[in-house]
């Protein structure tokens, strides 16, 4: 594998003195600039797409407004995007002759190997979690393949409590940590995975989130608890393939007059994943597994998934992975320094994931990078019998 330490020797002045600019303040930036703002001089924001004028009291400049004063006061640059959107960034910083993790790096390169090698700190980017497979739609394409699951059900509570301290026994931070399903507003335990999550590791996350189809309106116990630990939800609106626009502006409303943040994605299209539904065999999985698009990282009964689709293929689905192909946590606690630990942590969410060099499912699964051209419509149902929740 490729050498792990990428940053340049001068990143380490960060300790010192502690300026960083990052660039992106859609959906991941606005989730994390807060939490950078606690720790580092930020001046600016760069944004190319982005007409408003401030972000959090901070003016926003597209990248050619900020060249001058990136070089004059030689300043870095931490993308906060996604990873198919900082490939372009990429290409446009290196247009204006900035180099690749000298002048910039995507937030968690900056996030793990950063705090490794300067603070001996694990600090991670964005952690997901499943906790159920019960879902209110039946979409055919689910990258998470629930619809084909055998049975549906929620992820034991004690279960994920336990997930949950086993994670931060190794884990100092992490800017993002997201609840996921199926859809979890139906778990019957979703005010307790919230409390715990929120009570026992607050200060060491910047942000939960949780991902809703926004076909399920909260009761008034979850609308207190999302209140009160600050969760951001982001809703994936699939009402191009089924009609439940009603409830979700109801749903809007709810989130509006509690002061919940929220934000609603469109979604028209998705890539066809294909697995489990009809044959897929890539003839080079280690590079489909770094094009793929999911920067998700899973985290599950104490074990780190390179993505969320693998951890759901072996849980629903019965699919046999490899023992390689997810990461113990405990064992990597026991059997190395704190040092040690991380850099495996940290090896792992970059790309080394085994001695193969890629996960087994992604001999199987399609993924979502560019290149899978398999476009198909988002949302659209196995059957078209909605079950539509007012909890």
């Amino acid at each position: 594998m490729e050498e792990i330490f990428k940053l340049s020797d001068d990143w380490g002045d960060l300790t010192e003195h502690g300026t960083i600019v990052p660039f992106g303040v859609g959906r991941i930036g606005r989730r994390v600039i807060p939490s950078l703002m606690e720790e580092f001089d930020i001046p600016f924001l760069i944004d190319n797409g982005y007409y408003k004028e401030n972000v959090y009291g901070l003016n926003v400049l597209n990248l050619k407004q900020a060249v001058t004063h990136l070089r004059e006061k030689d300043m870095k640059v931490v993308v906060t995007t996604v990873f198919y959107s900082y490939k372009e960034i990429k290409q446009e910083m290196e247009s204006f002759g900035f180099i690749e993790n000298i002048d910039f790096c995507i937030l968690e390169r900056f996030a793990e190997e950063w705090n490794l090698r300067w603070r001996n700190k694990c600090v991670l980017s964005k952690i997901d979690t499943v906790i159920t497979s019960r879902c209110t739609l039946r979409c055919k394409n689910c990258n998470l393949f629930i619809s084909y699951a055998p049975e549906q059900c929620d992820i034991d509570l004690n279960r994920l409590k336990n997930n949950f301290d086993i994670f931060f026994e190794s884990v100092d931070y992490v800017y993002e940590y997201t609840l996921l399903g199926g859809e979890p507003f139906l778990h019957k335990n979703i005010a307790e995975i919230i409390s715990y999550l929120g009570n026992c590791y607050g200060e060491k996350i910047g942000r939960i989130n949780l991902i809703s189809n926004g076909t399920v309106i909260p009761g008034n116990e979850v609308i207190d608890i999302l209140k009160k630990y600050h969760v951001t939800i982001h809703i994936s609106d699939y009402t191009c393939s089924v009609d439940y626009k009603k409830i979700l502006v109801k749903l809007q409303k709810k989130f509006l007059v509690n002061g919940i943040e929220y934000y609603v994605i469109p979604n028209n299209t998705w890539k066809d994943v294909v697995y489990p539904r009809k044959g897929y065999q890539s003839d080079n999985p280690r590079r489909h597994m770094l094009l793929c698009g999911h920067s998700t990282h899973s985290v599950a009964d104490g074990r780190l998934y390179w993505c969320d689709p693998a951890f759901a293929a072996e849980c629903f689905m019965g699919f046999v992975s490899k023992e390689d192909d997810s990461f113990d946590m405990v064992a990597n606690k026991r059997n190395y320094s704190k040092y040690e630990a991380t850099l495996n942590i940290m090896k792992y969410l970059l790309g080394d994931v085994n001695v193969r060099g890629y996960m087994s499912l992604c001999e199987k699964c399609a993924g979502v990078g560019n290149d899978n051209n398999m476009i198909v419509l988002a949302g659209e149902q196995v059957e078209r019998e909605v079950y539509i929740h007012d909890l």
